[in-house]
């Protein structure tokens, strides 16, 4: 037990330090001043940076501060690249930091650093976003009138609807508020500035949500603790599992990625919970609320919704939510199970990088070059998740020509066979990036002889072959179809 404590010392004091946040949640969601209610949200994330990070603090407070400086004195055309280079060449600093004669930071440093990037750099580009899209409306001609409803607001709202534009110390409060601070998730600065000042956190049944998020963490931290315990990531390096039958060592990184993810389940489970307990990201249902972006349709509404209406109406965290875990371990493809992993962290890089990459053929090149130097330098994040555009390259194959149309009996069983190569795939990646550094990996992708890239390239040179036949008998069918038709009509 002692062993135990001393090995997980820095996790279990994040751990302990979630659980506050969540505890104190309904207390500050109950401070009626908006200003006391921003300090206190900011000096109270400072003071868990401190408390997690020690000296290394230095780094999470400093970058963002100079961040949210790069903004206010860039211009607004510039301001989201300023401090997008800024903010990352900061975090190549900061993972380097030995080399400069600097102590290295611990884990759970490392990741409120990743969240103070997403942070800084998203509301940059929020900024540079509402005001391009307010420049292109005012060019605009009122053609617009004729599809709003009778109070004058457009049914379905855009990306941006009117300008962001805060000051230096409205950046401070949402980059410092400890909701979400530690583990995430990510949501925008409209998502932080609706928080304070409208009045749905004051009518959401925010106990209820929290209980409800936070009853099935102990399964997850359970599961965690007993799958890492029997199947040790270590042991993959080990003579012993080198002894092993091909078919356990194949095998094996299912067992290591099932632990992975009832770590990351927990971990986000407990950030979603702090959003609920505090009441951060609760928008009424009617808004068709999507994660990290909030509200889709009728947000103008919404802001315009009375009190009385507020009292009644139906809300949800969906803004809030990272982990579709139900999703994670039954979606069919890896295309789907990506949009349901670590949603809120997919929402930025869809909306900073894929989107606004100026080089179409490149956006997803750049979103998962962004999204590798974003999780770390190491060789296992260059080897999961760059693998991922080349096994959809078949999977989208194989889905197209033998799942998407199928039906009954025969579409469930295509479709476990899909799962079980979609969920073989991650494993098999995962090790990769639970492994890190390029030895260790060598050492296990070795010991399995590198298998899966040849599955998977066998697997491409076939279902390439087989549209290719595909292609060549359609136009066959289709006359045939035709020619039956006339004969049909002709005997008529």
């Amino acid at each position: 037990m002692l062993t135990f404590l001393t090995k997980n010392k820095n996790d279990l004091i994040y751990l302990g330090l979630l659980l506050f946040s969540v505890f104190i949640g309904p207390y500050y969601r109950n401070i009626s001043s908006i200003q006391t209610k921003k300090w206190f949200g900011a000096v109270l994330g400072l003071s868990l940076i401190t408390v997690v990070s020690g000296y290394s603090a230095i780094h999470p407070i400093l970058s963002a501060i100079l961040g949210i400086t790069a903004i206010k004195l860039a211009t607004v055309r510039y301001c989201h690249i300023v401090s997008f280079f800024l903010i990352f060449g900061y975090l190549f600093f900061f993972r380097l930091a030995d080399k400069f004669g600097l102590p290295l930071s611990s884990g759970q440093t490392n990741l409120i650093e990743m969240i103070i990037v997403l942070r800084v750099v998203g509301v940059a580009f929020e900024i540079n976003g509402s005001w391009i899209a307010v420049g292109k409306a005012k060019k605009q001609d009122h053609e617009d009138k004729n599809k709003t409803d009778s109070k004058g607001v457009s049914d379905k709202d855009d990306e941006f609807l009117e300008l962001i534009n805060p000051s230096f110390t409205d950046l401070f409060h949402y980059s410092f508020n400890y909701v979400g601070l530690l583990t995430g998730p990510y949501y925008r600065y409209r998502t932080f500035d609706d928080y304070f000042h409208l009045p749905f956190s004051k009518y959401v049944d925010c106990t209820g949500f929290t209980i409800n998020t936070l009853k099935i963490v102990p399964l997850y931290v359970s599961l965690y603790l007993a799958l890492s315990n029997v199947w040790p990531l270590e042991y993959v390096l080990s003579e012993d599992h080198n002894n092993r039958s091909f078919l356990y060592r194949m095998l094996y990184p299912w067992a290591l990625f099932a632990a992975f993810r009832q770590r990351i389940y927990s971990g986000m489970t407990l950030a979603e919970s702090v959003c609920t307990s505090a009441g951060l990201g609760a928008y009424p249902v009617q808004g068709r609320n999507r994660t990290g972006h909030g509200p889709t349709v009728g947000y103008l509404r919404l802001k315009k919704m009375s009190e009385e209406e507020a009292k009644i109406t139906q809300y949800d965290f969906n803004t809030v939510e990272s982990m579709d875990v139900w999703g994670c371990e039954t979606v069919v493809t890896l295309r789907d199970s990506m949009k349901v992993w670590n949603k809120a962290v997919q929402y930025w890089v869809a909306m900073v990088v894929y989107k606004r990459f100026p080089v179409k053929a490149l956006k997803i090149h750049a979103a998962l070059f962004v999204s590798v130097i974003w999780h770390g330098f190491h060789a296992g994040y260059f080897f999961c998740i760059y693998f991922c555009p080349f096994y959809l390259m078949a999977e989208d194959i194989y889905y197209k020509l033998y799942y998407k149309d199928a039906t009954g009996m025969k579409k469930k069983i295509i479709g476990f066979v899909m799962w079980f190569l979609r969920s073989h795939s991650e494993s098999y990646q995962a090790a990769a990036f639970l492994l890190l550094t390029f030895d260790r990996i060598w050492v296990y992708y070795s010991s399995v002889y590198h298998y899966w890239y040849g599955v998977w390239f066998a697997f491409l040179i076939l279902g390439l072959i087989l549209n290719h036949i595909h292609k060549l008998r359609r136009p066959k069918n289709i006359l045939y179809d035709n020619q039956n038709m006339r004969e049909t009509e002709n005997k008529k």
